[in-house]
């Protein structure tokens, strides 16, 4: 059993977790965004353990991209890790008369405003490629600076594909948002005829961490520690790993613990 320790009227117990790994931090942290001021840490380890619980989904936070993303994990063990989240200033709680509810921290939200952009953007690509201009009707009210950090990437993208759903955008946007779009489409409409860049490689793939973190815990380490390393010329240790989609399953891109070569794993 881990140190408890109190925050306010809140104990919390990490259960002895000495640490979390970078993509498990965005996927809590991104379960955390439905939840700001709104709900507590259990109801965050019911979103992450995809529970049918009915205050769950009388909310609708089935639908978010990371419900269901530590099954197969307890309920207890997550709720260990939010607290870890918060022992080490991810997150925090604030109460509302009594209630503790999930804050973010400034820590916490400058990587969920990473993440969140991240996927946008992907979302905005899509939407331009099937025409759904409707989707940035979402966008308007949302956190300010996200919003352009947002239009930064599609910006260094040199992607033109953005360019009709950005004027759709422009159409019902606040002024300086406004400004900021003319200036990209500005930007896409002088950029090279054959750029057309694909998202960021390092984007966190959900579905694919969904996958990744079903798999039992030990079985997890076991596969960490059978990856080949050409430059090693031997089965080694994955770490500082990413997981994505492929058409083969899912696959860990990472690097080698003996020699920090790159090294990738395929799960089927």
């Amino acid at each position: 059993m881990g140190k408890k320790v109190k925050r306010g009227q809140v104990e919390l117990n990490p259960m002895g977790i000495k640490t979390i790994s970078d993509h498990e931090i965005k996927i809590i942290l991104r379960g955390a965004d439905d939840l700001i001021m709104s709900g507590g840490r259990t109801m965050l380890a019911k979103i992450l353990a995809g529970s049918k619980d009915q205050r769950i989904l009388e909310r609708g936070m089935e639908h978010s991209p990371v419900y269901g993303a530590f099954q197969g994990t307890s309920q207890k063990e997550i709720l260990a890790m939010v607290d870890w989240m918060i022992i080490h200033d991810y997150l925090a709680i604030e109460y509302d008369f009594g209630i503790p509810l999930l804050v973010y921290t400034d820590k916490g939200w400058e990587i969920e405003r990473e993440t969140y952009t991240e996927e946008l953007f992907i979302k905005l690509l899509e939407a331009a490629e099937y025409q759904e201009y409707e989707f940035v009707e979402t966008l308007k009210d949302l956190d300010r600076r996200m919003i352009f950090l947002l239009l930064d990437k599609i910006a260094d993208s040199g992607n033109k594909d953005f360019i009709v759903i950005l004027n759709a955008w422009h159409s019902f946007e606040y002024k300086k948002v406004k400004s900021r779009i003319e200036e990209v489409i500005e930007v896409l409409e002088q950029a090279k005829g054959d750029i057309n860049k694909k998202p960021k490689e390092e984007t966190i793939s959900f579905s694919a961490n969904k996958k990744w973190l079903s798999i039992p815990a030990e079985t997890r380490k076991s596969l960490e520690r059978n990856v080949w390393c050409s430059n090693c010329c031997d089965v080694v240790q994955i770490e500082n790993y990413t997981v994505k989609e492929s058409k083969y399953g899912i696959v860990l891109h990472g690097t080698c613990k003996t020699c920090g070569h790159e090294v990738a794993r395929v799960i089927d």
